[in-house]
């Protein structure tokens, strides 16, 4: 585990050191610079988790959860605003966004809730405690407005979930309403889903009268669909209709995705050479440090650069799962999936909107992408997993 993240950390400079080959900058001023001593103190932070108590963590992830809810509010009064997004705690000279720490406090709390040994898991009022407790951060989260990181909090209790014997079809009855609104866009793809919705609910075998409800919910919810785009800002709807086609908006909201593609197709097999991106070099890529990192390592690595970085990841998410599959202890092996989950997804997420098959969320891509307080926060989660994989030596 600690090699393969190394590895990508490497990955991770190496690319950034070409992003910010020609900025005129003190060493410690540019990207590079400051991720290098980002690192350093996320070491610093997977030395204070792996020596953490487990029974602290068990014990005060209910206290730790209300903390974080604190935090993640905090922008409002003590933060700066920046372009009206609220998303930074500002002390002095320092700033970082609670809202990638509360990832890990979402965990943890969700995990502590899972692991009750009166908890009925295949009972579906056992699942609303979890969903509760990733909804209101990322009510809070979409509000300032953070639309990347906040699905990352619904979307990591899934696993979890799964992994703690939840029903499939109590998982179907949630995720339901969100396909329900997305193939409501098309009348073809409404129509085939809400057929599919039928033929679950019939072979499911449930009470009657609870398919027939979530059947008008979920029919009420598609023709609500006008009501909910437009209550969505006007970049987050050029967003998701970039997805579908890029050259609508060339020269706005699918500027990026139009120079990313470029930028990873014009890589090639063994790309153009750390240094010589022109899409990178002559800045023709946006934000590309951070969210378009892969945008750099496909243009100057090429086929064989991004393929090894994605093998990185994939041997990352097999050695996580692999350690939780062997955790005796349950509240540590939801942990583990928790960690997985939000690396995993990150990953695919940030990789598929450089390439263009999902909307651009700003979600950063983990141990490559610049950012002070992502960094620290998968140090963390990664110190986690090492303090609770010690345990079954233990």
């Amino acid at each position: 585990m600690f090699i393969t993240v190394f590895l990508l950390c490497i990955s991770g400079l190496i690319a950034l050191y070409s992003a910010s080959l020609h900025v005129e900058a003190p060493f410690f001023k540019k990207v590079i610079g400051k991720q290098i001593l980002w690192m350093i103190v996320g070491l610093l932070a997977i030395l204070v988790v792996f020596f953490a108590q487990r029974k602290l963590l068990f014990n005060g992830a209910l206290i730790l959860y209300w903390i974080g809810i604190a935090l993640i509010i905090a922008p409002y009064f003590i933060g700066n605003s920046v372009a009206g997004a609220n998303r930074w705690i500002v002390l002095g000279p320092f700033h970082f966004q609670p809202s990638e720490f509360m990832k890990i406090i979402v965990i943890i709390g969700i995990a502590r809730y899972l692991s009750k040994n009166d908890l009925v898991i295949s009972d579906f009022k056992s699942l609303i405690i979890p969903l509760f407790l990733a909804l209101l951060p990322m009510a809070i989260v979409l509000k300032q407005p953070d639309l990347g990181t906040s699905m990352i909090y619904i979307i990591l209790v899934f696993p979890m979930l799964i992994w703690a014997g939840a029903r499939i079809y109590h998982l179907f009855i949630i995720i339901a309403p969100v396909i329900s609104i997305l193939t409501a866009f098309n009348f073809y793809s409404f129509f085939i889903w809400v057929l599919c919705l039928i033929v679950i609910l019939y072979f499911s075998k449930e009470k009657i009268w609870l398919a027939i409800v979530l059947f008008i919910f979920n029919l009420s919810l598609g023709f609500a669909t006008p009501v909910l785009w437009n209550r969505l800002k006007p970049y987050q709807q050029n967003r998701i209709l970039t997805l579908f086609n890029v050259e609508a908006d060339p020269q706005g909201s699918g500027y990026q995705v139009i120079q990313s593609q470029i930028a990873v197709g014009s890589g090639g097999l063994f790309g153009k050479g750390i240094g010589n991106g022109t899409q990178t070099h002559l800045k023709f890529l946006p934000e590309q440090h951070t969210d378009f990192i892969f945008s750099v390592v496909g243009e100057e690595y090429g086929f064989i650069g991004v393929g090894s970085v994605l093998l990185l990841f994939l041997i990352l998410t097999v050695i996580l799962i692999s350690v939780a599959f062997r955790l005796r202890d349950r509240f540590s092996s939801l942990v583990v999936i928790g960690v997985t989950s939000v690396l995993f997804f990150h990953a695919v997420i940030n990789v598929a909107m450089t390439i263009g098959l999902m909307p651009v969320t700003g979600l950063p891509l983990p141990f490559l992408s610049y950012g002070g307080s992502f960094i620290i926060t998968c140090f963390l989660m990664i110190g986690l997993v090492f303090n609770l994989s010690m345990d079954r030596h233990r």
